[in-house]
């Protein structure tokens, strides 16, 4: 996930996105998704690029490109309480391999493979996953795809 200027290629980090998200009121994976376009039909490979988060040995991958709704992201690895999120979409969590400690509007959970977790857009939330092997998936759905 890059962005190109001419000669110039920058590579942000997964938390830079977040932060420049934030003050712009949209979502990391939107960011350099507008600069591909919409796609009707897109196949991500498993072996797409992951990239880590900072100061985290987890990984982060979209398994959406483009501006698609649903955002997806796969994080794989051990991540920690870092930050909590709140924004306007509806998200829900599904934990694949490993377990999870999610915390969401003061009530905390821990979760399994197989689990998953739903939060309404507004919803104050955070998660942690503690195990090296742990695998998540995002996804998360904007209001403007509700209708």
């Amino acid at each position: 996930m890059g962005f190109g200027v001419g000669w110039l290629s920058v590579r942000p980090s997964m938390r830079s996105l977040q932060r420049i998200a934030d003050a712009l009121e949209t979502t990391a994976v939107r960011l350099p998704a507008a600069a591909d376009g919409p796609r009707t039909v897109d196949v991500v490979r498993a072996g797409s690029a992951a990239v880590p988060e900072d100061g985290e040995t987890g990984r982060v991958r979209p398994l959406v490109r483009g501006q698609q709704q649903p955002h997806a992201l796969e994080f794989t690895g051990p991540h920690d309480w870092r930050r909590e999120f709140r924004h306007p979409h509806d998200e829900l969590m599904y934990v694949v391999a490993g377990a999870v400690e999610a915390d969401a509007d003061g009530r905390r959970d821990e979760l399994g493979p197989g689990d998953t977790l739903y939060c309404s857009g507004g919803v104050t939330h955070r998660r942690r996953a503690p195990a090296p092997y742990s695998r998540v998936l995002l996804v998360g759905v904007a209001d403007d795809f509700r209708g």
